[in-house]
């Protein structure tokens, strides 16, 4: 019984030692196969790598951060930039603070009398790609739709919907009956005084220079149409008026024909027949 209980230990201490050898050599032969199959690399950054194609200047590559008060200094540009556009106000805008008009009106004005100085000539040319004029010919009714369209009412398309939707109360038989054509009808004397009357403040056609009321009846900005010969409505012009007077007081008109070549200042409103005088956009009446 004894010699069994030894022999039982002897073989399971001989396993135990098997089972270490067989660990041993296993761990060397992974340490061999590492040693033969394992190589050391080496990589070099080439030392070009960070090296700009162009030379850039030293000041480029700088960046500009002002550290500190970053919004004080910002308010302080705006006011300064404030400050400055206190200081030089433009002279138009200064000229009709004391009229009592609205902001477009101002706006309109001011368009107006900057086109007293651009380089227009009198004369008609049809613009089929853009309606509007895209060069230095202009009539009488590009001065009021140029204007009007730099102010934001586009009145190429205004009188053409206009025209479409209510086509019977349109002078169509001067056209022959034809359809209405955008790039052309808004442009014709007698379709925009018909646009005016319909969409328009509707003012007096006559000056009367009795009136008390003129300034706020004759306000800078106004459309105003003359009429030269009541049997060809192609010979109407058209105009603004001018938040200039003459001597008498009487507003002047800013407009382009024949007669002058050019857009001009001119003192016509007695001397020329009136046929319209409209106010657009029309103002807000309570």
């Amino acid at each position: 019984m004894a010699n069994r209980i030894i022999k039982k230990r002897y073989r399971e201490k001989t396993k135990y030692k098997y089972f270490i050898y067989i660990v041993i050599f296993i761990a060397l032969l992974q340490l061999l196969i590492l040693k033969i199959y394992y190589q050391e690399k080496t990589f070099k950054i080439p030392e070009n790598m960070f090296i700009s194609e162009k030379d850039f200047p030293i000041s480029e590559l700088i960046l500009d951060i002002t550290y500190g008060e970053p919004e004080l200094m910002e308010d302080a540009g705006v006011y300064e930039a404030e400050q400055d556009s206190e200081a030089e106000p433009d002279e138009n805008s200064g000229e009709l603070e004391s009229m009592n008009l609205t902001d477009i009106q101002k706006t309109i004005v001011i368009r107006t009398l900057e086109l007293l100085d651009e380089d227009i000539k009198y004369g008609y040319e049809v613009f089929s790609g853009t309606g509007y004029p895209d060069n230095n010919i202009w009539i009488s009714t590009d001065v009021i739709s140029v204007t009007l369209n730099d102010c934001g009412y586009d009145l190429m398309n205004l009188i053409y919907d206009d025209m479409n939707n209510h086509k019977e109360d349109y002078p169509m038989d001067i056209k022959g009956g034809r359809a209405p054509i955008k790039y052309i009808d808004f442009r014709d004397v007698f379709f925009q005084e018909k646009f005016f009357k319909r969409n328009a403040l509707i003012l007096p056609d006559e000056y009367d220079t009795a009136d008390e009321n003129n300034n706020f009846i004759w306000q800078p900005g106004d459309v105003v149409y003359f009429q030269f010969d009541e049997d060809d409505p192609y010979m109407d012009l058209g105009g603004f008026v001018s938040p200039h007077k003459n001597a008498d007081g009487i507003p002047l008109v800013i407009m382009i024909s024949g007669e002058f070549n050019k857009v001009s200042e001119v003192d016509k409103l007695l001397e020329y027949k009136i046929v319209g005088h409209y106010r657009y956009p029309p103002p807000d009446i309570d």
